[in-house]
């Protein structure tokens, strides 16, 4: 009798794991989609739209009105013909509850656009029901919501390097916290230097390097960045580094991910992105599309106060990948593992550092 209890208890917890994974997968592939959907209207993709969104889908507007799918594939259609720049699309603190098959997916999202040579954004909740039919997700239903206006002030900054630094073209010379010579390849174009404090914790400056096409889109970025904590502000960086790669002299703490401007300020306004963004929209380079980063960051200071981070930024569109190519992490194709070999590559091949005594 004990025996068969031990085995019912053995049973019950094996079932309750694959619940709880089956549960992991269906919130994974649902965050999947949506991001799918929003890259659709971007895309002006209507096959896709067709696949993602039900027949009987609706979506219900702030101002009470409401469209269907077929809706949405012929407004699609007709854009698509169009002239008009397609929108952009950014989410934030998205929530996903699933309920065997179905799931609700909650968050704020950003539609961004241009208007008679301006950029201009519209904020809302939303809530998106997805249902699983036939082995597959589908959204059937949206509702959004008014949300409050995105504040987005324009940064002051100052253009001038910092005491123990100095800057000439593509040369980048530190003599503390680190004490290196940094050079960037003479295809990326120096923009400028930014100077400024950051929500009165700590001291940025950022060395900001661009390529760009002929209607000054930009295709590439490299920024450097010297951190450092402001002599009243408590604390270090505790990051460790677990990702590793050797640059000079040092091992450099690595990641590669998505890079938005706009997303990236809605989610943490008057920090370095917006002043980047400032910066480039004064030099008349566009910078609104999703980027690939890779990110390099290390402590260069005893007491663990001051970083080095080096970023490396190239057109998503542009290498022909979507966020959704790069999700998930464990099942991505040879072609898409391939395209981020080379991109790491060319990250590391558009600047030198040579370390230098302290």
């Amino acid at each position: 009798m004990k025996l068969n209890k031990f085995f019912l208890i053995v049973l019950m917890l094996i079932a309750t794991s694959a619940s709880v994974a089956a549960q992991n997968d269906s919130e994974r592939e649902v965050r999947r989609l949506e991001r799918a959907w929003l890259d659709a209207y971007e895309q002006r993709d209507s096959k896709s739209m067709d696949e993602i969104v039900a027949d009987d889908f609706t979506i219900t507007f702030p101002d009470g009105t409401v469209q269907t799918k077929p809706q949405i594939i012929k407004s699609l259609n007709a854009a698509r013909a169009g002239s008009t720049p397609p929108p952009k699309f950014y989410t934030e603190e998205v929530q996903a509850r699933v309920y065997g098959d179905a799931a609700i997916l909650t968050g704020r999202v950003t539609a961004e656009w241009r208007q008679n040579g301006n950029t201009a954004k519209e904020q809302n909740r939303y809530t998106d029901t997805y249902v699983k039919r036939g082995g597959r997700w589908q959204v059937v239903a949206s509702h959004l919501s008014n949300a409050p206006k995105m504040q987005n002030p324009k940064p002051e900054v100052s253009s001038n390097a910092g005491a123990g630094r100095s800057a000439n073209k593509n040369a980048v010379v530190s003599l503390k916290n680190p004490s290196v010579r940094l050079e960037v390849v003479e295809e990326l174009k120096n923009v400028g230097i930014l100077n400024f404090p950051l929500k009165n914790v700590a001291r940025v400056e950022r060395y900001i390097y661009a390529g760009h096409d002929a209607g000054k889109r930009i295709e590439r970025l490299f920024i450097a960045q010297f951190e450092s904590f402001l002599p009243n502000a408590a604390g270090s960086y505790k990051f460790q580094i677990v990702n590793p790669t050797k640059i000079g002299d040092f091992d450099y703490q690595t990641d590669v991910g998505v890079f938005n401007f706009a997303e990236r300020i809605a989610a943490n306004p008057g920090a370095e992105a917006e002043y980047t963004k400032a910066l480039l929209d004064k030099n008349g380079l566009r910078a609104d599309d999703d980027f690939l980063v890779a990110r390099y960051a290390r402590v260069t200071s005893d007491d663990r106060r001051s970083e080095l981070i080096l970023f490396y930024l190239e057109n998503l569109n542009d290498l022909g990948l979507t966020r959704a190519d790069l999700e998930p992490k464990d099942q991505r194709p040879p072609r898409v593992e391939k395209l981020l070999r080379d991109f790491t590559d060319r990250a590391l091949a558009s600047f030198k550092i040579t370390d230098r005594d302290q």
